[in-house]
């Protein structure tokens, strides 16, 4: 399976500019080479951006508009997207949805980030998910998580043994912890034995954020990846080789939960 990253460089409160860079750079994606993706992986707040305070004005209901607007481009492409997330209005308050659309144009899961940042006071504008989210996008298996999540491990490791052979990671993770970005990302990688996707934001602003977006395999190798540039990077994901690799290093069968 071909997969897409696509980093973009999101400007806050500006749905429209966001939409027309989304369309312009998923068209980018599908025409730069012979293998077009299969999936497009969009960042954190690929909408709206970090405009926190904005939010009740510029959220739309259950997330819907976005998730229209991405169901044509996956119409007209024949392309799925995971991950991306919006800032959805639901009966709770706002939460960060992250979205997965499939070939046909409908919303097909949802995952509502469960961990708030609160060095940014995302708990005053926000509303945390409780539940995480695994779905199969044709013969592969994906488990959705959003920025701060990336920091628990304990959370990443429950996709994984609820089936995840892929953690699609959806950011808007800032250029000053950079290092952290990086050490995370393999780390979740090599401990769940998985592939790492993930799509940040490039944005250079007074607050700028740290692009990398990178995709990861199971092993901790990079299989491609960018640097505070906008744009996409691609990658060949197989399941087998999640397979391969967990029979090489058994560190599911070798868990002991009992003890931790």
């Amino acid at each position: 399976m071909r997969i897409a990253l696509i980093q973009q460089s999101i400007i806050p409160g500006d749905k429209q500019a966001n939409y027309d860079r989304v369309e312009a750079l998923v068209a980018e994606a599908v025409a730069q080479s012979e293998a077009a993706p299969e999936v497009i992986v969009l960042p954190e707040l690929w909408s709206t951006g970090y405009a926190l305070a904005e939010l009740n004005s510029l959220a739309s209901a259950e997330g819907k508009e976005e998730a229209d607007f991405l169901g044509g481009l996956a119409r007209k492409y024949g392309i799925w997207f995971a991950g991306g997330s919006v800032a959805a209005k639901i009966d709770r308050g706002i939460t960060n949805r992250a979205q997965i659309v499939d070939r046909n144009g409908r919303l097909a899961a949802t995952y509502d980030k469960t961990h708030l940042v609160p060095m940014l006071d995302e708990d005053k504008y926000l509303v945390a998910g409780d539940r995480c989210c695994v779905y199969t996008i044709e013969n592969i298996t994906f488990g959705l998580a959003v920025c701060y999540d990336l920091r628990f491990c304990e959370f990443l490791r429950k996709l994984a043994l609820k089936g995840a052979q892929a953690l699609i990671i959806s950011a808007e993770w800032p250029l000053v912890r950079l290092n952290h970005w990086e050490a995370l990302l393999k780390a979740r990688a090599i401990e769940n034995q998985c592939y790492v996707l993930a799509a940040n934001n490039t944005a250079m602003g007074s607050a700028p954020f740290a692009g990398h977006s990178q995709a990861l395999a199971p092993d901790g190798s990079t299989l491609c990846r960018l640097g505070f540039q906008e744009g996409i990077a691609a990658a060949e994901i197989d399941p087998d080789t999640v397979t391969q690799i967990r029979q090489a290093v058994p560190v599911f069968r070798d868990r002991r939960p009992e003890i931790y």
